[in-house]
């Protein structure tokens, strides 16, 4: 079990943030996304399911005051799981910060 945590500033351009490694399975435990911007932002962050090659939008164009911030999980049970090739997506129309956290996992049945 490896614990990452992922971020940058958002761009209008839907850009991706984490995919989970070859070989990896993966539990996203925690986003939050922030506005640094002095006024209202819209934010959409999406879950690319490679076995599918679908997209699901988890947040579209959510609104996010000034200097607010938006905070999903974090508790000891919330999660989604990933599987290998799932990818995190997210943008913004202006300034916004996100951090992405998810604790990784191999891909190998254990103690049968």
């Amino acid at each position: 079990m490896i614990k990452k945590s992922f971020g940058g500033a958002l761009t209008s351009t839907s850009t991706t943030y984490y995919t989970v490694p070859n070989g990896k399975k993966a539990e996203w435990t925690l986003l939050y996304v922030m506005n640094t911007s002095g006024s209202n932002e819209t934010v959409s962050v999406d879950f690319y399911d490679a076995s599918t090659d679908s997209t699901l939008p988890i947040l579209d164009s959510f609104q996010i005051s000034s200097k607010d911030f938006l905070r999903l999980g974090g508790g000891t049970t919330d999660f989604i799981m990933l599987d290998e090739g799932d990818q995190i997506k997210a943008d913004s129309n202006h300034a916004c910060s996100i951090l992405i956290s998810v604790i990784e996992y191999n891909d190998i049945i254990q103690g049968g």
